[in-house]
């Protein structure tokens, strides 16, 4: 411990002594001509991994963007959808949704840069979680993923990596957007529309989106198909923005509310008929709004900022007796950005934040809260020679758990426009929730004497654009979390710390044009974990321990398609039906005209029997089935 508090001083010290338009009607064409059709150029620009507008070339990350023109071609109907078509590990439960990157859930998701994590538990069977599916793809621009540990930028949750997902910017002229509507099995009919306008000084969007399904069917382990009870789901999204030019400056609200009426299964009591665990319904709100004052960001970009935001959700989720919580964050953030000199740049900011939380649970009532306080500062120094250092430190003290420094060095090498090998050292927290630590009810016992996660980890990766090709990249890490949080079952649910949990794993992809109409793709992902606790819970969240994908695009004239095949092996059968299984994915689109598309997706056509997330304590494998072979069809009209 005494030895990563040094480390995380020293490079602190070290960083403060160096002190959208809607898609055009002709994407397929213009990306058909320019061969960025099927993933994004190291040129492109993202801002969540130096909290800065970065070209991909320059950042010492695994990192993998998710366009715009990629979400229009997907047709994805959620944000968990868009991560799964570029081959994030995704788990779903129905009514939710969370990510999995380098094998752990210590996921930090932020929306245009706001934390939507909570310290509570707000997907069933896993606190890390959150669910992505909170903003309705109308609004959604772009999705960035940076991997790796991002404490020393983003504070607490940035254990594994982080998820920023871009809403569109409200756009000027007359008023444009577009209209989606989509039909598929077992009852599913989604609906939603987005629209902005505005003149030079004041620009507005809006979208709204509807969706509703019946319960879903799966396949279990004996090859028989069951309907999967109690997982019906009824959505309803709206989001409102406002921009104001002020000078060179820009100044913008924001508003959204996502509302779920939704089964509340969770999971199967008995994988071969059927029957669900829980048979009461979910109601649930989440609501965000905010104001934020850009400094510059009509001439320079969008480094320096100031923004108060507020977060609430409330629930209603019975576990077979009666339960509701009411969760509130107040933010208030700042960020500055210093060009000091060609070769250096700085950004440094500050956070306060309060999270507040009340629960009901069958009678046991719990208030809790917690203050965060932090400062950060990163420091990008242009070494010469395609050589660029960056030293990040951050300080944060929790009302709880006092002050933390978490840092991070990472030295990134381009070898012309194409190529960068790279290489990082970073630190991470992870604090115990509020609900692990204050709960008290005859389901689960708070542990006051819960520690902090604190991990570090090392990166090295390397990603090339060969050729106009040819596309490839590969990256390794290890990682060691300190006092990891894990629970157990006993009567009551309670949490506590392990030593030591000790992460190891790789990303390799490749992408090869075969010509103007036919792209292939192929990536490989594997994820260890080796730990000391002696429950072995890290064998159901390691839910692809081997991933290998194989992508085919095709693109001709008015035509276009996607397959995705892929294949995962390597799961515990202590937790799963089956060590292994394999899926295959098909989207056709065809466009009518300029303005006006029609798709179809077949999902699973392999009809596989297989699991989102291996079981805990007291469920059956097969509990957390995922749904069998089914179809959507769709339409899309910009305006």
């Amino acid at each position: 411990m005494k030895k990563n508090v040094l480390r995380g001083l020293i490079a602190g010290a070290l960083t403060v002594g160096a002190s959208v338009c809607p898609p055009s009607v002709y994407v397929y064409a213009a990306e058909a001509e320019s061969g960025d059709l099927e993933t994004y150029s190291l040129a492109d620009v993202i801002v969540t991994a130096s909290r800065s507008d970065t070209q991909i070339a320059d950042v010492p990350a695994d990192v993998t963007l998710i366009s715009e023109a990629q979400i229009e071609r997907g047709n994805y109907k959620s944000v968990s959808d868009a991560l799964a078509g570029a081959n994030i590990n995704v788990v779903k439960k129905g009514f939710a949704a969370y990510p999995i990157i380098n094998g752990d859930t210590r996921v930090l998701v932020m929306v245009d840069g706001k934390k939507v994590n909570w310290d509570h538990l707000m997907v069933s069977g896993d606190d890390n979680a959150v669910n992505v599916d909170q903003v309705p793809m109308e609004n959604v621009e772009r999705i960035e993923i940076v991997r790796g540990p991002n404490s020393s930028l983003y504070g607490e949750r940035a254990v594994s990596g982080v998820i920023n997902i871009i809403t569109k910017r409200a756009k000027t002229g007359k008023p444009s957007g577009s209209l989606n509507m989509q039909l598929g099995a077992w009852g599913e009919k989604r609906a939603g529309v987005y629209v902005t306008g505005g003149d030079a000084k004041n620009s507005i969007k809006a979208s709204a989106a509807h969706e509703r399904s019946h319960d879903f069917r799966y396949r279990n382990a004996d090859g028989d198909t069951r309907t999967f009870g109690n997982s019906d789901i009824k959505h309803t999204d709206y989001t409102i923005g406002y921009d104001r030019i002020i000078g060179n400056d820009r100044l913008s609200f924001d508003f959204s509310r996502h509302e779920m009426d939704d089964g509340f299964g969770v999971l199967l009591k008995n994988p071969k008929t059927g029957e669900p665990t829980y048979t009461g319904r979910q109601e649930t709100l989440d609501t965000a709004y905010g104001i934020t004052y850009m400094f510059g960001s009509e001439k320079d970009g969008e480094g320096t900022f100031l923004r108060y935001y507020r977060n609430e959700s409330t629930a209603d989720s019975p576990f077979g007796a009666p339960y509701n919580h009411k969760l509130r964050r107040n933010s208030f953030e700042g960020q500055k950005l210093w060009m000091l000199g060609d070769k250096n740049m700085l950004v440094g900011g500050f956070l306060w934040a309060k999270e507040s939380i009340y629960e009901n649970n069958d009678g046991s009532e719990m208030n809790a809260s917690a203050t965060t306080k932090a400062i950060f500062a990163e420091d990008d120094w242009q070494l010469g020679g395609g050589y660029a250092l960056k030293l990040g430190t951050r300080y944060e003290h929790h009302s709880d758990f006092g002050g933390d420094v978490a840092s991070h060095i990472s030295l990134n090498k381009k070898f012309g426009r194409n190529t960068h090998v790279y290489f990082s050292w970073g630190q991470a927290v992870n604090n115990p929730t509020l609900k692990m630590r204050y709960a008290d009810t005859p389901y689960m016992k708070g542990n006051p004497n819960l520690k902090q996660e604190k991990s570090q980890t090392y990166t090295l990766g390397a990603e090339s654009q060969l050729s106009r090709k040819w596309n490839v990249s590969a990256s390794i890490y290890k990682s060691k979390v300190k006092d990891a949080l894990n629970w157990s079952w006993n009567v009551y649910t309670r949490y506590y710390n392990v030593d030591n949990e000790d992460r190891r794993g790789m990303e390799l992809s490749a992408r090869y044009r075969a010509s103007n109409a036919w792209t292939v793709r192929a990536a490989y992902s594997y994820a260890h974990v080796e730990s000391t606790d002696t429950n072995k819970n890290y064998l159901s969240t390691n839910t692809r321990p081997n991933g290998y994908n194989l992508g085919l695009s095709y693109t001709m004239n008015r035509w276009s398609a996607d397959a995705d095949m892929n294949y995962v092996t390597g799961r515990s059968i202590e937790r799963f039906t089956d060590t292994s299984y394999l899926t295959l994915d098909l989207g056709v689109n065809y466009r009518v005209s300029d303005a006006f598309k029609v798709y179809l997706k077949g999902y699973n056509l392999t009809n596989e029997a297989y699991e989102s997330i291996g079981i805990g304590f007291g469920a059956q494998r097969g509990a957390y089935a995922m749904p069998s072979r089914h179809f959507v069809l769709g339409a899309t009209y910009n305006f």
